[in-house]
């Protein structure tokens, strides 16, 4: 579904990506793991072209993208949906009108399928009947759901989550896990999740890359993560620092 070939993105002095390159099979989910800094956001800033790579290639359903100019983007878009770490949603808009902001710019004029799918992509995230609160109305959890609504309401081949348990507590977190897991079963999308959370990882996980110095460290399954000797991968499933105290 999803490919980066040796990408490299550096912001002046400093090398974020160092030949980055990752293979996602079309409906599995990959976790991109990595310490505050290490890239993953920016990784998913590429897939949908609000960056352009130093060098390297991004692909999706094995055409390259990131020659595109903006205007060719869009159909590249709408096969790959992206829920922000904020949610990002229009404070001024109702839960209703933020999802069919989407499909209003797609071209959906008749109110009866607007209604429709956007009471079918509440149900989804378990928000049924919650359109005409506004956001601020909205818990982080709740808001998550919408976002996480406004995202799938275009019926996208791929999700992209940056962060997705940020500034949630446990129990929020959790439902949210379980719900990223079960979105991908019922929809059959591919997924990537962006975090740095050993718990989300775990859960949501068919394969893992961590990422460490601007390059895939390791990429494998949880169980073969859990399962490794390597110092830094140990330590960030532990999370030591490494350092000493003197």
């Amino acid at each position: 579904m999803i490919e980066t070939r040796e990408l490299t993105k550096s912001f002046g002095n400093k090398a974020v990506l160092r030949g980055v390159s990752l293979t996602v099979q079309d409906g599995e989910t990959l976790v991109v793991l990595g310490r505050s800094g290490s890239g993953k956001s920016v990784i998913l800033k590429h897939l949908i072209g609000l960056m352009k790579p130093d060098s390297g290639e991004v692909l999706v359903e094995g055409e390259p993208i990131t020659g595109l100019q903006e205007r060719q983007m869009t159909s590249v878009r709408r096969k790959i949906g992206m829920l922000f770490q904020s949610a990002a949603l229009f404070d001024s808009m109702s839960v209703e009108e933020n999802l069919a902001f989407p499909l209003q710019e797609q071209g959906v004029r008749d109110l009866k399928i607007i209604n429709e799918r956007v009471a079918e992509a509440l149900e989804m995230v378990d928000l049924p009947g919650e359109q005409k609160k506004a956001p601020s109305d909205l818990s982080g959890g709740m808001r998550k759901r919408v976002g996480l609504a406004r995202t799938i309401i275009g019926k996208p081949r791929c999700i992209l989550y940056d962060e997705p348990t940020t500034g949630l507590d446990p129990i929020t977190s959790d439902s949210i896990n379980h719900l990223i897991r079960r979105l991908q079963r019922r929809l059959g999308v591919t997924s990537i999740v962006v975090t740095h959370d050993m718990k989300t990882a775990f859960h949501c996980a068919d394969r893992i890359a961590f990422l460490h110095e601007g390059r895939v460290h390791f990429s494998g399954t949880p169980d073969e993560m859990r399962a490794s000797k390597d110092t830094e991968i140990m330590n960030f499933i532990e999370g030591h620092s490494g350092d000493t105290d003197t």
